[in-house]
């Protein structure tokens, strides 16, 4: 079926070769190359050379706003697949909490239990809307992380937002303690550490480098009171 030329209102016949198409992925238009003054001199360039191409005055002049609009529904989507993977991550450790975490016998008298009284999974899902503040929630935290070297005037607040930007959390669900004596002098201190925890299900991605400033190292907290017990 014949479309009309924008321009002129006039109908372009798909064989003929004096018609350009938009270049935009959402318009793909055709135009008469004589309405919007393309010779053949350009229309070459625009055939041979990738780096250039035509797009109709309507794409030119979209408005910032459509263009912002397209950006929130590409940032809807990537976030729509990190909470999907979230999820995915939180019925991982759920699992592993539940069976992972059993000594050897525990496990193989569990699976041997299951093979004589099957039962019906019941399905295990972890909330992961971390813009929801309004419902007050008690989340498992086991396991802290010790951080550092950052500068001495880094607060505990500092590093609690930092996280909460990087992993898209809600900062009250970040634990975040000063590993500093009371009677320390800031001022002839180096640097400083932070013993640092978030929910159990979340737990793994305080490892990932890609969330830490360069040259942070982040290693397993154990507490004294475990290191004199693994001493005895």
């Amino acid at each position: 079926m014949a479309e009309n030329c924008p321009k002129c209102k006039k109908s372009i016949n798909g064989k003929e070769a004096g018609f350009i198409i938009c270049n935009s992925d959402d318009c793909r238009k055709k135009f008469h190359r004589t309405c919007v003054n393309i010779d053949d001199a350009v229309y070459d360039v625009i055939q041979k050379n990738p780096m250039v191409s035509f797009n109709c005055d309507e794409c030119k002049n979209q408005s910032p706003r459509a263009l912002s609009s397209k950006l929130h529904t590409i940032e809807e989507k990537v976030n729509k697949v990190c909470n999907g993977i979230n999820q995915i991550q939180g019925r991982m450790y759920q699992q592993y909490f539940q069976f992972g975490n059993q000594p050897p016998m525990q496990q193989a008298s569990a699976l041997d239990t299951t093979k004589k009284h099957p039962q019906q999974n019941n399905l295990i899902v972890v909330g992961n809307n971390c813009n929801s503040d309004r419902l007050q929630v008690v989340c498992d935290y086991g396991r802290w992380v010790q951080v550092g070297k950052f500068a001495t005037n880094t607060s505990e607040e500092d590093v609690i937002d930092h996280l909460a930007e990087e992993l898209k959390i809600n900062k009250n669900l970040v634990k975040c303690t000063k590993l500093v004596k009371n009677d320390a002098n800031l001022s002839q201190l180096s640097y400083c550490k932070f013993k640092i925890s978030i929910p159990d299900y979340r737990f793994n991605e305080l490892f990932n480098e890609a969330i830490w400033p360069s040259g942070v190292m982040v290693s397993p907290f154990t507490p004294r009171s475990q290191l004199n017990q693994n001493r005895l």
